[in-house]
């Protein structure tokens, strides 16, 4: 499982450091796709694939076609580098708002891995976090 906070640059080449505990459960290849709330979502291979099955079985109208263009024509496979180091293609860094030498939160979300602009995601969470106290209200 994925969990955890991090805070991360992304280099000119637009890798950013993944933390240890995830680069072991990411040895075997991932898939960066987008996010529906404009982060990017790094999920292990075989669950990726297990997630696209789910999408291709289920309803084929309009909504669902496009559902499954934008996340499969976005995709990108990768694997880490030496390093632990994940490599974010320029479509995929231009639709989370990364620049070259900003900073990158990557968060565990349980099953899957999330890379955020920093500003974004500190709205996100301050979101949650309201949400999350409201709750019991």
């Amino acid at each position: 499982m994925f969990l955890g906070e991090y805070f991360h640059t992304l280099d000119d080449k637009g890798r950013v450091v993944m933390p240890a505990s995830f680069r072991r459960q990411l040895a075997e290849g991932c898939v960066v796709a987008k996010g529906r709330d404009g982060q990017l979502q790094v999920h292990r291979t075989e669950d990726f694939a297990r997630m696209a099955q789910e999408i291709v079985a289920g309803p084929q109208d309009r909504k669902a076609r496009m559902l499954a263009r934008t996340m499969f024509a976005g995709a990108d496979q990768q694997e880490l580098d030496k390093s632990g180091r994940l490599l974010v293609k320029p479509d995929l860094r231009d639709f989370a708002g990364f620049q070259p030498g900003s900073e990158i939160v990557v968060i565990g979300v349980f099953d899957h891995v999330e890379l955020w602009e920093k500003d974004r995601y500190l709205e996100d969470r301050a979101a949650g976090d309201q949400t999350y106290v409201d709750e019991d209200e």
